[in-house]
């Protein structure tokens, strides 16, 4: 049988961590330019903004809607949104306060709008200005898993035609284009009217995510993969239990996967862990032989 595979892309597919510092680089500079800052004097604030919510990351995280979707030590891309995300709630910061009135002073609605600007504007210059930054030995692994019997849906928060280009400059289903879909703007961080959550390790995790659930219904994995707990496992695990979702649930770790997360798997939850896609081989395999 062919076994589906539900595989997220950044941080799965990519190691994303000189992509996010380029966004977090470039946050900083926006503001420093809105608030009339040197750069120097910048970055030192900055960097004492980001200590402040690495040392409270059950605090801070990436809140589109003033609600955490991801928390900051779960993924690089979450660090700037996270460090707008104080610079919005201490007014009793002046560095901060600074920043804030300067960045609605200059249009933006939030900062968090401003964030999310920011982000989308530079990874938009990193793509033209670096080559397609896939994992080493990407096209090799995909056609590994095809060979043991799987077939590769990508479901991402990232754009058709960004993981498309991707996969094409760099050969990532050539000659397998039966065993590869994507779809992109997934929508899996927009969060439901519901307080519908779980808690691990002390942390809330939302998981009323419809765009996704109603992804994981139509494709009905036999197995997803992923990087972000709160993204991409939490809301699978959650109809797991439901009994709408049979799938294997499957990390990649990085060095800044969070202990909250590994020391339990997640209480239990994530039944694998790999470094990289070729971990899954063998899964595959077994779950081809049922």
């Amino acid at each position: 049988m062919s076994v589906k595979i539900l595989s997220d892309f950044d941080g799965v597919w990519t190691d994303q961590a000189f992509e996010a510092e380029n966004v977090k680089l470039y946050l900083i500079a926006e503001a420093a330019r809105l608030a009339r800052v040197a750069a120097d004097t910048a970055r030192e604030h900055f960097e004492r903004f980001e200590r402040i919510v690495k040392s409270d990351s059950g605090r801070y995280g990436w809140a589109p809607d003033g609600r955490i979707t991801a928390y900051v030590d779960e993924d690089p891309f979450c660090e700037a949104n996270s460090i707008a995300m104080y610079l919005e709630q201490t007014p009793a910061d002046p560095q901060a306060r600074r920043y804030r009135e300067a960045v609605l002073a200059g249009g933006h609605e939030s900062l968090s709008k401003f964030a999310d600007h920011c982000f989308m504007t530079a990874t938009s210059s990193f793509r033209t200005q670096h080559p397609p930054a896939l994992v080493p030995r990407a096209a090799q692994m995909f056609a590994e898993l095809v060979e043991a019997g799987a077939e590769v849906v990508v479901v991402s928060n990232s754009s058709s035609e960004k993981i498309e280009g991707w996969f094409r400059e760099t050969g990532v289903g050539n000659g397998l284009a039966h065993a590869l879909r994507v779809r992109g703007s997934a929508g899996k961080f927009l969060l439901g009217p519901s307080d519908e959550h779980l808690v691990l390790a002390g942390r809330r995790i939302l998981v009323d995510r419809p765009k996704y659930r109603a992804i994981l219904d139509e494709e009905r994995p036999d197995l997803v993969i992923g990087d972000v707990y709160s993204l991409d496992l939490a809301l699978p695990h959650v109809m797991r239990r439901e009994g709408r979702c049979a799938a294997r649930l499957a990390l990649r770790r990085h060095p800044h996967t969070p202990r909250w997360v590994l020391d339990t798997r997640a209480d239990g939850a994530i039944d694998l862990v790999v470094e990289q896609l070729d971990g899954l081989v063998e899964a595959v395999r077994g779950l081809a032989r049922r």
